[in-house]
């Protein structure tokens, strides 16, 4: 896929910090003239480059929790294993790693879930070899939050409040009630279309204005609903995908975590005790060999390894066939 042009990349920056900002917002942040902007914008979202969906965040609205799974599998089949979990409401993000013939996903199961899931389906699945799951115990950032070096802090800042990683993992004890019917239909319009006005949601609901702005302000706050720019980090100029795992030396002290979180390539980190996991987007091999060697230097890490994408099968929610993304409404799971 042909990488951007400098606006172009601007915009789709602004996007992915937040889906929803009008372009009035994106071009003044910009410094460009709105009509631009948005016949840009509207242009980079009709060809696919860009899409926003919503998804509602597992976590918070039940009792399922966040995991990491890692599937080892024959190589002649690990394509279909990465499509199978491709295909399950519970994942969230599936990749198929360079390193190892392994597939990684996010996987959101309750503890009553995870016997039926590992060993009632995915052991079922033909080329499935072993598998290892992992609680996601903290998260620290999510790709609602990834501030790649296109804008500068303060432009991403305008654009939208920095996200609160610990949202994704947020606990089902909290006091927020199941969603209820207005909801759910709010967060699948949004799952078709991100950037849906609230006039247009409105109307599909036969609600007033105030009430979908409301709704939809409270559970963006909640953590319940997440909205996002679904891009391929190749068209920003950041072609290598890779997923980092450390050893940190005490898993009560935040240090690199909230270290790596900070990085503009880093676009998701979550720990399970002393192991920190993240994915990161690098413009080539040269730059991921410093990140892995200046955090390999910390005093708090014990060690760092990485492993490049081969391919990817779904991002935030949306499924991936042969390398491209589903268009909304096409086949799909989750």
């Amino acid at each position: 896929m042909d990488q951007l042009d400098g606006l172009d990349r601007q915009i789709v920056a602004a996007l992915v910090r937040n889906g929803r900002a009008p372009w009035r917002v994106i071009a003044e942040v910009l410094g460009q003239q709105e009509r631009t902007v948005a016949r840009r914008g509207n242009k980079l979202l009709e060809s696919g480059v860009v899409r926003t969906n919503s998804f509602i965040n597992p976590a918070s609205v039940g009792p399922r929790a966040g995991f990491l799974l890692r599937v080892t599998a024959a190589p002649r089949e690990l394509r279909s294993v990465c499509s199978w979990l491709a295909d399950q409401n519970e994942t969230s993000w599936v990749s198929a790693l360079a390193g190892a013939s392994e597939s990684v996903a996010e996987v959101f199961l309750s503890t009553d879930e995870l016997g039926g899931f590992l060993y009632g389906r995915l052991a079922e699945v033909e080329g499935v070899q072993s598998f290892e799951m992992t609680p996601l115990l903290e998260y620290f950032r999510t790709p609602s939050g990834w501030t790649p070096d296109i804008l500068g802090n303060e432009q991403y800042a305008v654009l939208h409040p920095d996200e609160d990683g610990r949202l994704a993992g947020l606990p089902s004890s909290s006091p927020l009630a199941p969603l209820d019917e207005t909801n759910a239909m709010l967060a699948e319009l949004l799952h078709r279309n991100g950037r849906a006005t609230v006039d247009e949601l409105a109307g599909e609901l036969s609600v007033s204005k105030a009430t979908v702005s409301r709704r939809l302000e409270a559970m963006i706050n909640a953590g319940v609903l997440f909205i996002r720019a679904v891009v391929d980090p190749a068209v920003l100029g950041f072609p290598v995908e890779a997923l980092l795992t450390l050893t940190r030396t005490h898993a009560q002290v935040p240090g690199v975590s909230e270290h790596l979180a900070s990085l503009p390539v880093t676009r998701w980190a979550a720990a399970s005790g002393e192991k920190v996991v993240a994915q990161v987007a690098t413009s080539t091999l040269a730059d991921l060999r410093l990140l892995l060697a200046g955090l390999l230097d910390r005093d708090d890490v014990l060690s760092v390894s990485g492993s490049i994408y081969a391919e990817i099968f779904k991002r935030s929610t949306v499924r991936y066939r042969d390398g491209l993304p589903e268009k909304p409404g096409d086949s799909t799971a989750g």
